[in-house]
């Protein structure tokens, strides 16, 4: 999101105190030509009030903790530099927020946790608080997806470190979840490439999406070249045994070859998974008329129309009623079809051949 991010809202829940500039340079060390808000959250100085205490005597930590957390949220604040300045001529910060992290996470505030460390990955930008942040982000995103930019923004952030593989980790699972599975391969192949560890997890994460690939890529060759689509579909049996959508397009690769009976078989399989494909009662029925079991593919394509109302079923009835010497029928459709889609190419062919036969 590049500046404002998934957290901007809670810049609300801050108080942002007018803070003279000779108080500031006094505190932090650091020159400034102009007075700064200060940032301190809200329910911290309330707190000190009601004790009783001056606005003058805030200790100092609540500024720290304020200013790593409008850090965290908004990397271009306006005063953003000038915290950072005064962060870094104050090192005992970093073990101070560290400590506030450790807390949030143990308290499970991982919204809060990963603000105050995206706040410290600008005063101290490692390798390690990356990975934690990354760790972070991860956890946050997979409660809640709408987080993935922000986790995509940490990801090309982390990147700019030549000695780091686990942004390639977390990359390739978003995009295996988006669908991009070419591009999740090419990134857990470069995390590995760049030291990441092979762990049970990471080798099952690849083998999955082998499958995946796999199976994406069998059904776009099913036209194109079914006999190298089914070498890719037919051994994901084996995992997937249980996936009906698989049977059907093994038969459709089998029907595309002229096996009409290996296509019913697996489709007969399908079924049996899932008796509600109406694309594989359909495909029977295009299976059995390509055996000129007329009588049994209408039977199925009756039942496919019937819960589609599609013109594309519809004409293949026809057909299947022409073949057995039904015209009537097929009349009878056609009048259906016209209705369902009068502009239709095969609808125009077959009303033309059936009024021939008039």
């Amino acid at each position: 999101m590049h500046g404002k991010t998934y957290f901007t809202e809670k810049l609300s829940n801050l108080l942002f105190l007018d803070i003279k500039k000779e108080k500031l340079m006094k505190l932090f060390n650091v020159y400034l030509n102009e007075n700064v808000y200060m940032p301190i959250k809200s329910v911290k100085i309330i707190e000190n009030v009601k004790k009783g205490d001056s606005l003058e005597e805030i200790p100092v930590f609540l500024f720290l903790e304020g200013m790593y957390y409008v850090l965290g949220i908004d990397e271009n604040f306006k005063y953003a530099d000038i915290y950072r300045r005064m962060l870094l001529n104050m090192p005992s910060s970093i073990n101070f927020i560290k400590s506030i992290v450790f807390n949030e996470v143990k308290k499970e505030n991982y919204a809060d946790a990963f603000i105050f460390l995206k706040g410290l990955v600008q005063v101290e930008e490692n390798v390690e608080n990356y990975d934690k942040l990354l760790s972070l982000a991860d956890t946050i995103r997979y409660k809640d997806k709408s987080f993935k930019n922000e986790e995509l923004y940490v990801i090309e952030k982390a990147k700019l470190f030549d000695n780091i593989s686990s942004p390639y980790l977390y990359e390739a699972v978003i995009k295996r979840e988006d669908g991009d599975y070419d591009g999740a391969m090419f990134s857990i192949n470069t995390y590995l490439a760049k030291g990441g560890e092979k762990t049970l997890e990471v080798s099952e994460f690849i083998h999955s999406l082998n499958n995946i690939i796999s199976y994406e890529r069998g059904k776009e060759l099913l036209y194109e070249d079914a006999d190298g689509a089914l070498k890719l579909l037919i051994p994901l049996l084996e995992e997937y045994g249980d996936d009906a959508a698989l049977y059907y397009y093994i038969a459709v690769g089998y029907r595309i070859l002229n096996n009409f009976e290996k296509a019913i078989y697996y489709l007969n399989e399908a079924l049996a998974i899932d008796d509600a494909l109406v694309e594989v009662v359909n495909e029977l029925g295009i299976n059995y008329a390509s055996l000129e079991d007329y009588a049994t593919a209408i039977k199925y394509l009756r039942k496919a129309f019937e819960a589609t109302k599609s013109v594309e079923i519809c004409t293949n009835l026809i057909m299947c009623y022409l073949n057995s010497g039904d015209i009537q029928q097929a009349k009878n459709h056609l009048e259906i079809a016209k209705k369902l889609d009068d502009k239709d190419e095969v609808v125009i062919e077959l009303d033309k051949i059936l009024n021939n036969k008039a």
